[in-house]
């Protein structure tokens, strides 16, 4: 496959609404650019340092049956526990006094969690992913097969800090009262996305 056409697929892929989309838009929304880029980045390191290596080394093997269960299923709560932390700190804009001790963990670990018990990540690298690596290494060696994985996380990169770019700027014009709503609706689309990839997950396995 050549750069282009996997640059298009990664885009194509990053831009179907899902957890990783929506933990973007959030961290983007309620902390600023930096912190959203961060979560950008964090899906595709997970991708380039986890799952390709574990793929190459199993062959293509990926959790099937209960345990893609289990691992959508803790994907869909930790995003839920996102999303009562984003309600949570509403509660603390409107009350100040309120919640000081609560703790948020960092957007790029954030990111590296919810790419880790996205079963999809797993599938996406066990199945198309790798028979594009190993198509490209049969094709052209390791250049081949690294031509793939580059072009895909570019056009996922792209698609991600587009997202950063877009809600970053409808950010800068939101005043000072509508933090408590920015929280609720960060805390609503976290929850949504939890809700919707452990209801997918056991859908499409039972």
């Amino acid at each position: 496959m050549s750069l282009l056409l996997a640059y298009a697929m990664g885009f194509s892929v990053a831009s179907m609404p899902g957890p990783i989309l929506a933990l973007i838009a959030t961290e983007t929304l309620r902390r600023g650019a930096w912190p959203g880029a961060q979560t950008a980045l964090a899906p595709m390191c997970v991708d380039a340092c986890v799952m390709l290596p574990l793929v190459m080394v199993l062959q293509s093997s990926i959790p099937s049956g209960a345990g893609a269960m289990a691992i959508g299923i803790a994907g869909g709560a930790f995003l839920c526990w996102l999303g009562v932390q984003s309600f949570r700190a509403g509660s603390a804009a409107v009350a100040p006094g309120r919640h000081r001790g609560s703790r948020s963990l960092p957007p790029f670990l954030k990111g590296v969690l919810t790419q880790l018990m996205n079963p999809y990540a797993y599938f996406f690298w066990g199945t198309v992913g790798f028979a594009f690596v190993r198509e490209g290494f049969e094709a052209q060696g390791l250049k081949g097969a690294l031509s793939f994985p580059a072009g895909f996380w570019l056009g996922a990169g792209t698609m991600n800090i587009l997202v950063v770019y877009l809600v970053s700027r409808g950010r800068r014009f939101l005043p000072a009262r509508m933090e408590p709503y920015v929280h609720a609706v960060s805390g609503a689309l976290l929850t949504g996305a939890g809700a919707f990839l452990a209801w997918a997950v056991v859908r499409d396995h039972l």
